[in-house]
């Protein structure tokens, strides 16, 4: 029996949940590494454009009754959510390649905690941390590009447009349809969705595979454009001291804005699916760019799938506080920079490293997929193992466990 094998794995586990759970382990200590990598990869890449793709995340621990600070909500649709929120700010080139985490946060019952502040007011709004979010990485971290803020429909807010139009800082927020712009030219208001319908196809883009009725089919993205005005009213719900809601309305300044349609259509000419974008970036950026770089938006929702069911398992983290599970959190981050510049590098020998770690990693791939991340994030865990093994072991022990195995089994391994 080898005692380091026998007790190896066991020491580790007993280390690491130590390591997590230890008060002088800071949360600037486990990211001050990651946003050092992001800044120096952002500075590198090609475009005068960083994307910085901003979106939330439930945790789901119902089962973990030993876990503290829970968040209780009650989700129309949803049932009962129980568990944290996962907040995330995913740097991007303007490819789609994530860079890594500029900010995050995770909101529990108590309090917020965070990368970038130790105060942050839990009676803020969703887009009114994500505005402080965004100023804090604009002001704090040496990007020599200029960040475009990607934002789901939750940003078609007209007080988070008026705060970057006040700071000139850029955005890309997918629009709501029952939203209402003005057309100077033709002195009028129209929702947007309506104002999509009006729109004509525009110009094509590119052809991908998308979901259509449970199948796979190719699809065709088409883009168009016009510039509006928004002029609304911004609105805030709060509470009165009565426990009421009330709806208080702000006027400001209006606000010129180029609404994107992008749009897919399948081989039938019929619209499968459609966005309607609001951004300020400048015309140099055309319509069709302007698509692709929402497109990239999903790449959030890969990070945070990776972090779940795909690759790291965080719904299954046995982390009693939330601080404990922030600091394991922030150490999976910091592993997720190595694998995605696996994924984006162009060095000679990277599409046979990326084949030999999915051949490691027994995973199934798409038919004409080279790689997903998931599959490189494991076939490197096992490739990691496999060099731990080969410390101990030499080529000829292991060979010898081949044939032993294979004895064992009754088969020819």
């Amino acid at each position: 029996m080898n005692l380091v094998i026998e007790t190896e794995g066991w020491t580790q586990v007993q280390a690491s949940w130590r390591f997590y759970n230890n008060i002088d382990v800071t949360i600037p200590s486990l990211n001050d590494p990651i946003i050092e990598e992001v800044v120096n990869e952002s500075n590198k890449r090609r475009g005068k454009y960083i994307l910085v793709a901003y979106d939330w995340s439930h945790l789901d621990y119902k089962n973990h009754t030993r876990k503290q600070e829970l968040i209780y909500q009650n989700k129309r649709g949803n049932g009962q959510q129980i568990g944290y929120d996962f907040q995330s700010s995913l740097a991007m080139d303007e490819k789609g390649n994530p860079l890594g985490a500029l900010a995050q946060n995770l909101a529990s019952e108590a309090r917020i905690y965070s990368t970038y502040d130790d105060n942050i007011d839990k009676e803020l709004t969703h887009l009114e941390e994500l505005a402080r979010r965004a100023k804090y990485v604009r002001e704090n971290y040496d990007i020599n590009k200029e960040m475009v803020d990607i934002i789901d429909r939750e940003g078609d807010s007209v007080a988070l447009m008026r705060e970057y139009h006040a700071n000139k800082w850029l955005y890309l927020i997918r629009a709501k349809k029952s939203h209402k712009v003005y057309l100077p030219e033709e002195d009028r208001e129209v929702k947007q969705g309506d104002l999509a319908d009006e729109l004509g196809l525009g110009v094509y883009m590119k052809t991908i595979k998308y979901r259509v009725n449970k199948k796979m089919e190719k699809v065709n993205i088409f883009v168009n454009e016009i510039e509006v005005t928004i002029r609304r009213d911004a609105t805030k719900s709060v509470l009165t001291e009565e426990g009421k809601k009330k709806v208080i309305f702000t006027e400001g300044e209006h606000i010129k804005t180029r609404l994107v349609v992008e749009r897919l259509v399948d081989k039938d000419n019929k619209v499968v699916a459609q966005w309607i974008l609001l951004t300020n970036v400048p015309k140099e950026v055309n319509s069709s760019t302007i698509g692709t770089w929402y497109y990239h938006r999903w790449k959030i929702e890969s990070y945070f799938k990776l972090l779940k069911s795909s690759g790291f398992n965080l719904e299954s983290w046995q982390q009693e506080t939330p601080m404990a599970l922030f600091r394991r959190l922030l150490v999976v981050s910091y592993a997720c920079l190595f694998v995605w510049k696996i994924e984006r590098s162009e060095d000679k020998n990277a599409p046979l490293v990326r084949k030999f770690l999915v051949q490691l990693s027994g995973r199934l791939i798409e038919k004409g997929k080279e790689y997903t991340t998931p599959a490189l994030l494991s076939g490197l865990w096992i490739f990691m193992k496999m060099m731990n093994v080969l410390k101990i072991y030499d080529v000829e022990a292991l060979f010898a466990f081949k044939e032993q195995i294979g004895d064992m089994m009754g088969l020819d391994i």
